[in-house]
């Protein structure tokens, strides 16, 4: 059992507001104190501090000792109005979901999650999801797709197709869902597995993810759509800076350089071409579709084309610009973005030449450095 008897007193220099450990005592009298559950810290626009709320049967440990700051003023808040939340349910829903995922999704004890790819039996990618563990399933989360091609529709055709008799169902919720996307957790384990517990934005009930879209420590609050002017109130009062878009999430995720499904990449890319194997495939977990492409690069080595982050100086080239190298093209990039007048960062596929950190490329007017 853990104890919460011995605590300090909540802190509140000026407007940096910080939660010690009391908070967890006194405001909530529900939580139950064993080892499998926990409280999820949420901000009370009214009370101008962080509370912790709502059980989960997976504790991140750094929300029961560590103090927070106030991540209203630290944290830039991104609203994601577009992206792909797709449920697969049912008893055999993690038997249907290992065989169509490069990554251990079985594993995963309820409120764990996992970064993984989607493959059809090329090896092709057909998705890259967040996937969670839930009680009865799995959620996945990540970008829309593009219009004609959304990653959820995608999946669930994906799924319905390789389930005969399997007792899995796949429910599209894309519609029913937005998310507030926070750049960072200061205080959150940034190691596998990644979790997800219940939450809320001020009174609006939700479920907070953590995800690696813009770094180990970002994190996402999921709230129903029909729910969102309530949670606007609780964050537009909190905040201390403008709210961000999908054009200020897309600016730092290229910033990161986290490829976004249907912008960076599509069912033309391999696995590997990704350049996520270290979060995104386990070489251990047994039989998959396409699992034989994916083994032979991984014994191989051999990828002919590979994501890399890139820096721009001089005139800022669009999406979908190539880049030469002694005449040839070497680089095709598919996300930029502004850093300063002189320079830019960007993310883009480059050839085998142009893999380590230091290759250079250019164009009519600029020139692109591999940083990684």
């Amino acid at each position: 059992m853990t104890n919460f008897a011995t605590t300090e007193r909540v802190a509140q220099e000026g407007d940096n507001l910080r939660v010690s450990k009391s908070l967890i005592a006194e405001r909530i009298a529900t939580i139950r104190t064993n080892r499998t559950s926990f409280g999820a810290y949420v901000f009370r626009s009214d009370q101008r501090k962080w509370l912790a709320r709502g059980l989960g049967d997976f504790p991140p440990p750094h929300l029961l000792v560590s103090p927070l700051i106030d991540l209203m003023t630290t944290s830039q808040i991104h609203l994601l109005s577009s992206l792909s939340v797709v449920d697969i349910d049912g008893a055999d829903a993690a038997v249907i979901l290992h065989n169509l995922t490069t990554n251990d999704v079985k594993s995963l004890a309820v409120g764990q999650g996992c970064e993984s790819f989607v493959t059809d039996v090329r090896g092709k990618t057909l998705g890259h999801f967040h996937i969670f563990r839930r009680e009865n399933g799995f959620r996945l989360i990540g970008a829309a797709g593009v219009a004609e091609k959304r990653q959820s529709e995608t999946f669930a055709a994906h799924a319905d197709r390789y389930t005969i008799r399997e007792d899995a169902v796949v429910t599209i919720r894309d519609d029913e869902f937005v998310g507030f996307l926070f750049s960072s957790l200061p205080s959150a384990p940034h190691e596998d597995p990644l979790t997800w517990w219940d939450g809320s934005i001020g009174e609006t009930a939700g479920a907070t993810y953590r995800v690696r879209w813009l770094n180990d420590a970002s994190w996402m609050v999921l709230i129903e759509r029909s729910d969102l002017d309530a949670a606007m109130a609780s964050v537009n009062e909190g905040l201390t800076e403008p709210l961000g878009d999908e054009a200020s999430f897309h600016h730092a995720r290229t910033v990161a350089g986290f490829p976004w499904y249907g912008i960076d990449i599509d069912d033309s890319n391999l696995p590997q071409e990704i350049n996520r194997d270290e979060w995104t495939i386990s070489f251990t977990k047994g039989c998959y579709l396409g699992q034989e492409t994916v083994a032979r690069l991984d014994a191989l080595g051999q990828v002919q084309k590979k994501r890399v982050r890139l820096s721009i100086e001089g005139t800022l080239p669009e999406a979908g610009t190539t880049l030469e190298s002694e005449g040839k093209t070497v680089v095709r990039l598919t996300s930029v973005t502004k850093v300063d007048d002189q320079q830019g960062l960007a993310i883009g596929f480059a050839r085998r030449t142009h893999f380590d950190p230091g290759a250079t490329a250019t164009c009519e007017g600029c020139i692109a450095t591999v940083i990684e």
